[in-house]
């Protein structure tokens, strides 16, 4: 093994590590099991458990970045398990950010052109709840880069006009464009996106969405 392929198989180890902790972690077991009390119940009843935490949400940054997490959280929740397991799954592969990012827009470009209204109808809780999320964050969608990698790109389904706002400001950082915020500084400094958080966010998109596509849009339980 080269260096090159050391260093990159240290860092794909150190992600999928650090995104597991989060999965596993006490707290966030515990915003799960919240979010499947919550979601259980009809739409108009889970809009006014988020219309009373956006009151606090709106007097606290991380108020209401608990809020886009819980509600995340709410899209998953009943195939947490299923999620844990594929990431777990998952075997150290050597494919160039650059190419895992090219193979995550084309898969989103097709799938949004081939979108019909049967996949939105079968998912339709989980299309309530980002159709929610999308209104919540309106054009705050750096939030989406405050929470775990793999938890936008476990919860967010390619069929979702949100995962192509996210993956927007995904582009932008990758070509180096102006942004009001910059999450990396490889572009500038004339160098390939290998370790930053921007490489992280476009290896768990194609974890999830590459490797994982049957857990997006198939049938999943917890």
């Amino acid at each position: 093994m080269t260096i090159e392929l050391l260093l990159d198989f240290i860092t794909w180890n150190h992600w999928k590590s650090r995104n597991i902790s989060y999965f596993i972690d006490k707290r966030t077991l515990r915003l799960v099991s919240g979010a499947s009390l919550i979601f259980c119940g009809p739409k108009d009843q889970w809009m006014k458990v988020f219309q009373g935490l956006n009151i606090s949400a709106k007097r606290s940054d991380k108020d209401f970045s608990e809020t886009i997490e819980l509600l995340l959280l709410g899209c998953i929740a009943s195939r947490w398990n299923c999620v844990i397991e594929h990431f777990m799954s998952i075997s150290y592969f050597s494919l160039t950010i650059s190419e895992q990012y090219r193979q995550v827009c084309c898969l989103v470009m097709g799938r949004s052109q081939t979108l019909n209204a049967r996949e939105q109808t079968t998912n339709s809780k989980e299309s309530g709840i980002l159709e929610y999320l999308t209104g919540q964050l309106g054009s705050q969608q750096h939030q989406l880069w405050k929470l775990s990698p793999a938890l936008a790109a476990a919860a967010i389904p390619t069929w979702s006009p949100l995962l192509r706002l996210y993956m927007t400001e995904m582009e932008i950082q990758f070509k180096g464009d102006f942004s009001a915020i910059r999450y990396c500084n490889c572009t500038q400094d004339m160098k390939e996106h290998k370790n930053c958080e921007l490489a992280e966010r476009i290896w768990c998109l194609y974890v999830f969405h590459v490797c994982g596509s049957h857990l997006l849009h198939g049938a999943g339980s917890a």
